[in-house]
């Protein structure tokens, strides 16, 4: 029950307030160990960071790593006529395109009409109605039955799946406007639509919209026909689509050549995500920053600087217009970049393929084994210190509750000495009285 006591109950002494300044001052240690803690936790996070910058960086080499030769592209000059892609199998080269035709899918729509898609088609049993798309192609049966719809006719052709399309149009025109439209799905010549046996009302009475068409064309003045507007068979490596013909009336130059543009780009990005790293890496090792004594970032950005210093290929990137300034910030000039690729292309590509190879072995070692090092004796630490704050915050906790026992003693004690000194005064007094008496 001491321990109950009321602070200075008896004393007039603020001992809770004793007790909690001595506890503080026990807590320091405590505190210390906290704080070196959540540094570590700190660094491990920053050291993540790092790591995401660096990936970053070993990731934009990955082009230069597997790049054997520069990618090609295809230009045209007229994209509203003709577009075109080019693959890795292209060869270089210069070419003249005329477009006299586009090719078109044949369609055709039914002489008569109905009053609503809901009318009937088909009228009598064992009715059928046959087609095939192309001369050569397979026919295709759909029995009719007695009553059938225009919609229900429409359905039946398309749940065929036989490289057709049937639609209803309304035309707005007389007592019948309903009529069947009739779309092959496929471009060209042979893909004309065929109707061999047509048991509906319609007595395969079609008239064509549009019919059925190659693409005609010319490439360096030979002429050529396709069935399909995308042509992918008469350049090597070059696929051609054909968006507009005005009759061989313009010239359409298609160049193919190596895509220098690309690589000018991915060597940026690799520049680019260098920079972020040192940058942050700078910024983390600054005074008074996280990193300001660790010397493993200061070995890692040594480590790095050297990629415009070493030679790859026989060749160095200062060469190729890569330069660092004093923070050691990478710079690119383009002109000798440029001017370096006009020289020798296959040169720049073997130096770039090289320097990859090279940087990303030494990238690997940093994050496979540098940082997780680091970040493991981190962890390690943080262990230790978990275990030392538990021990400590036991130690703290019990040195606190002994404090307040003795305090509360020392009020008990405080008390029962003012009640035996109130007794004797009681008594003093009595004895005053009876001898004044």
């Amino acid at each position: 029950m001491a321990d109950n006591i009321v602070s200075g109950l008896f004393s007039g002494i603020d001992t809770a307030s004793i007790v909690s300044k001595l506890i503080a001052i026990e807590k320091k240690p405590l505190y210390a160990l906290q704080r070196k803690k959540t540094f570590y936790e700190k660094q491990i996070s920053s050291y993540g960071d790092l790591l995401s910058k660096l990936s970053a960086i070993k990731d934009s080499l990955s082009f230069f790593k597997d790049l054997n030769s520069i990618p090609l592209s295809a230009s045209s000059s007229n994209t509203s006529m003709l577009s075109v892609s080019a693959s890795s199998e292209a060869l270089t080269g210069i070419y003249e395109v005329e477009i006299n035709q586009l090719a078109k899918p044949h369609r055709i729509i039914s002489f008569y009409g109905v009053a609503s898609e809901r009318s009937p088609v088909v009228s009598g049993p064992d009715r059928f109605f046959r087609f095939k798309v192309g001369e050569s192609g397979e026919v295709h049966e759909i029995a009719l039955t007695e009553g059938m719809s225009l919609l229900e006719f429409k359905d039946a052709i398309n749940n065929k799946n036989a490289g057709l399309t049937a639609s209803i149009i309304n035309t707005g025109s007389g007592e019948n406007p309903y009529k069947l439209i009739i779309s092959s799905n496929s471009t060209g010549e042979a893909k004309n639509i065929v109707v061999l046996q047509d048991d509906t009302i319609f007595d395969n009475n079609f008239t064509d919209i549009q019919r059925a068409q190659n693409a005609i064309f010319k490439i360096n003045g030979v002429e050529m026909q396709r069935s399909s507007n995308t042509i992918s068979d008469v350049i090597k490596g070059v696929t051609l689509t054909l968006n507009k013909a005005d009759g061989y009336s313009s010239t359409i130059t298609v160049t193919v050549a190596q895509d220098t543009a690309v690589l000018k780009n991915k060597f940026n990005i690799f520049v680019a995500q260098y920079n972020a790293f040192i940058n942050l890496a700078k910024s983390l090792t600054a005074k008074g920053q996280i990193f300001s004594t660790d010397i493993s970032i200061d070995y890692i950005i040594n480590n790095l600087r050297g990629v415009t210093t070493a030679k790859y290929n026989d060749n160095i990137l200062v060469n190729l217009g890569l330069t660092h300034d004093k923070s050691g910030i990478l710079q690119v000039n383009d002109s000798i970049f440029e001017k370096a690729l006009s020289k020798n292309l296959a040169d720049v590509v073997k130096t770039l393929q090289v320097m990859s190879e090279s940087l990303n072995t030494n990238l690997s070692n940093i994050i496979n084994s540098i940082i997780p090092s680091r970040r493991e004796g981190l962890k390690e630490n943080i262990k230790s210190i978990e275990k030392s704050i538990s021990l400590m915050e036991i130690r703290i906790s019990k040195k606190e509750e002994g404090l307040k026992k003795k305090f509360a003693q020392l009020e008990q004690t405080v008390g029962s000495l003012q009640s035996r000194g109130d007794y004797l005064v009681q008594q003093l007094a009595k004895m005053s009285k009876t001898n004044r008496q």
